[in-house]
């Protein structure tokens, strides 16, 4: 969404005060990252993670790569380049690199090549291979060209605070809507106008937001809808809130949206919508952790998953606490006994080394892996008698610190007795004695 990022006082707050319940959803590692969450289950799964600032996340139409912007280098806007990255988060690549502004990319209907935006004079539309090569300038209005979407043989894109579609080869550039006050600035940071524009999967409709007034810094805007030819024109929502960046699902009957502020509260929460405007569902206003923020998403090819920028809003190291229990403090030889524990906050896949010492002063080493919820299990089978003691660590990751180390005491011991006969013969020898002791008991009235 345009405009700069909102935090609410109250917002940071809650971040300092709760961290224990932070990444209690969301995987926490690096500052940004690439998510993917299941509309189904609420599992968000990270996929790529890194320090540098992330944005214009696209999935291309084979459903197995995700292109998107970074900004490397001293982080300024001539920085950003545009990356691929598999959604396994294997085959990471970098696309461009020059000293200029490279952003917005849209894959082509092929999945062979990807249009961008490139900084020149002005904001100008490229197209190049899907390895970055062959790059060409595909389209110069003159002013400013951006916010760009490819569907078929059609580009959606804005030009003078309009939205314009125009042929794939970028030729017949053709405006589609006019809004009041077009260009025109006010107090917020963008002007007045219609933004990012996209193409639904059958290339009849094309969705946008409109910056209605300037009551807020960041802009309120509403959603509308427009057949690519400029009838039709239909408005989704009446909220006025800083929203916008929608995506059709592939089937066409639902799109996803960013809610970054209502008024002066920031938000960065996800959202859907029916075509027609009905149905305005939050999907993560209580799934996310307070300071993870939420960037434009893009539908899986079944539409049962969202790919999606976030944003941990003054990241820093968590702290982490982990735990050791055994099950038994006391076990004989060759019984079998469970050590468990609890990373928080829960680290899903996290190495925890189980240090077994033996009453001989010989280690053994063991790792278990922690599973979502933290919690890890480990079995072991003492051989020797004497006191044992387990010491559970955790190293840390990029964005948690390393945990201290607990413990755990248990004392090993032979079985009671010896060796315990089998069930069968204590069962007649048991017998055996009551009969015995029967035939010597005295008679009645003999002393």
């Amino acid at each position: 969404m345009k405009g700069e990022r909102l935090l609410p006082a109250v917002l940071l707050l809650i971040l300092v005060m709760s961290t224990a319940s932070v990444a209690a959803s969301v995987p926490y590692q690096l500052r940004w990252g690439i998510y993917r969450l299941d509309l189904e289950t609420s599992q968000i799964d990270l996929i790529y993670t890194c320090d540098e600032k992330l944005s214009g996340i696209r999935l291309n139409p084979a459903g197995d790569t995700l292109v998107f912007t970074k900004r490397f280098g001293d982080g300024a806007d001539t920085d950003e380049e545009i990356c691929v990255v598999g959604v396994d988060g294997s085959g990471y690549s970098r696309l461009t690199c020059n000293e200029r502004l490279d952003t917005y990319p849209a894959w082509s209907p092929d999945g062979a090549r990807i249009a961008f935006l490139a900084m020149g004079e002005t904001l100008d539309i490229h197209v190049m291979d899907v390895d970055g090569g062959g790059e060409a300038l595909l389209y110069d209005s003159g002013y400013h060209d951006a916010d760009i979407h490819w569907v078929g043989d059609a580009i959606a894109f804005t030009r003078n605070f309009q939205v314009w579609v125009m042929d794939s080869d970028g030729a017949d550039a053709r405006r589609v809507t006019d809004p009041p006050r077009a260009g025109e600035w006010g107090a917020a940071v963008l002007p007045f106008g219609d933004y990012d524009p996209r193409i639904s999967p059958d290339g009849g409709r094309v969705v946008f937001e409109r910056m209605m007034d300037d009551e807020s810094p960041h802009g309120n805007y509403d959603l509308f809808v427009v057949n690519v030819d400029g009838t039709g024109e239909t408005r989704l929502t009446e909220t006025g809130w800083t929203q916008g960046m929608a995506s059709w699902s592939h089937g066409g009957d639902r799109l996803v949206f960013v809610v970054s502020a209502v008024g002066e509260e920031g938000r960065y929460d996800l959202y859907t919508v029916s075509p027609d405007g009905a149905d305005v569902v939050s999907l993560t206003e209580d799934l996310f952790p307070p300071g993870f923020l939420a960037y434009p998403a893009d539908f899986a090819p079944d539409d049962s998953a969202l790919y999606f920028i976030g944003e941990w809003w003054d990241w820093r190291l968590l702290s982490t606490e982990l735990s050791c229990v055994a099950e038994d403090s006391r076990v004989t030889l060759g019984e079998e006994l469970t050590v468990s524990g609890t990373l928080r906050p829960p680290v899903e896949g996290a190495e925890v080394t189980l240090r077994y010492t033996k009453p001989d002063g010989a280690t053994l080493l063991r790792v278990a892996l922690t599973g979502e919820d933290g919690g890890y299990v480990d079995s072991v089978t003492p051989q020797i008698k004497g006191a044992w003691q387990v010491d559970a660590s955790w190293e840390g990751d990029p964005g948690h610190g390393q945990a201290g180390s607990a413990a755990a005491a248990f004392n090993v011991s032979e079985a009671r007795g010896g060796i315990p006969a089998p069930p069968l013969l204590v069962m007649l020898g048991g017998l055996a004695v009551s009969v015995a002791l029967l035939s010597h008991r005295p008679k009645p009235g003999r002393s």
